[in-house]
């Protein structure tokens, strides 16, 4: 199957589930995560402000900012992703694709090689830990520069495929949770 059918396969499977069976999805992989020592032992963590339809890590978004951790949240730039540093909720204005962005300044590239753990969404992934993204190639361009973060792939699992067609730039996940 390809890319653009894979993305069709994961929407209609998602349909299936009502909003509370995936909040209550969601909350299991955050407790899996936070029981990690990976996402403790982290001082600069990227994570993402979730849509409806993907694992709602609002959860840790709170716990990392309330330990006192940089949370850094992307924001859509034309066709990139540039990051900005989560200071809570009441600071978010609403951006691309109606998705609740930090207000505030971009976080500097050249300070992305602080971040140690990078918490990233995937429409799906498999074991080899590939990631199927929306087809834009916004975290196909963000990853290649994450250069010193552990890649954790977070999904649902009925988004988790046997095998994903991939590419030679694709970057592959580090652990994929679900």
């Amino acid at each position: 199957m390809d890319k653009k059918a894979l993305r069709a396969e994961i929407r209609c499977r998602k349909s299936q589930y009502p909003p509370e069976e995936l909040r209550q999805k969601s909350q299991k992989i955050c407790e899996w995560i936070l029981d990690d020592g990976v996402f403790w032992a982290s001082h600069y963590i990227l994570l993402y402000n979730p849509l409806p339809d993907e694992v709602n890590v609002n959860t840790l978004i709170t716990t990392a900012h309330n330990a006192g951790k940089t949370v850094l949240l992307p924001v859509v730039n034309g066709d990139n992703l540039v990051l900005k540093r989560f200071a809570g909720f009441n600071y978010m204005s609403t951006g691309a694709y109606n998705i609740l962005e930090p207000v505030g300044e971009i976080y500097p590239r050249s300070e992305y090689h602080k971040i140690d753990l990078a918490i990233i969404p995937g429409m799906a992934f498999d074991p080899y830990r590939h990631r199927l993204g929306r087809g834009k190639g916004y975290y196909d361009r963000l990853l290649p520069q994450l250069t010193q973060a552990y890649k954790m792939g977070v999904c649902f699992d009925f988004q988790f495929l046997e095998n994903i067609p991939s590419e030679e730039w694709d970057v592959v996940m580090d652990e994929i949770i679900r």
